[in-house]
């Protein structure tokens, strides 16, 4: 067994060598036991939903549960983006997105319910999340994928990503 902890970590399917070469450059890691080891910096919390009312700019990110009620695509050439509204029974929030807008506005849907996760905002007065990660709302608890659990957080590099 101690053998499988020292396989180079290029033999690792999908790493390769060139990606193996990255990651001990980067992070010092050469086998499947470095791997193994390498420890998330943090966990972020999302095991909670907050209510609209409760997004506030001085917190790190949050995750909302609520039901899009309105979408458009607003702006022209490089000042285009995405701009939705949800809604939970505390109040609107609005979404902005700035890159991939096509995409997204094709995958949500009005009336849905949807996860909001990221970094809350205010703008003009009102509270806001740009690039939030969106997730369709299941009520069944294990469809609604890494939502509703400790993520872990991992250090990187622009060559890793």
């Amino acid at each position: 067994m101690d053998e499988f902890f020292k396989t180079p970590i290029e033999y690792l399917k999908g790493v390769g060598a060139a990606r193996a070469e990255a990651l001990k450059k980067e992070l010092g890691i050469t086998s499947y036991g470095d791997l193994l080891q390498h420890f998330p910096f943090k966990y972020i919390d999302r095991t909670r939903f907050y209510k609209v009312k409760e997004v506030s700019p001085d917190l790190p990110y949050v995750q909302v549960l609520a039901r899009l009620m309105h979408k458009e695509i607003v702006g022209e050439k490089a000042a285009r983006r995405l701009v939705a509204v949800a809604q939970d029974e505390t109040g609107p929030i609005e979404l902005v997105w700035f890159q991939g807008i096509t995409r997204i506005e094709q995958n949500l849907t009005v009336g849905k319910a949807y996860i909001f996760f990221g970094k809350p905002g205010f703008f003009n007065n009102k509270p806001q999340i740009a690039h939030p990660e969106t997730e369709l709302y299941s009520i069944k608890p294990a469809e609604n994928k890494g939502s509703l659990a400790l993520q872990p957080a991992y250090t990187s590099t622009e060559k890793l990503k």
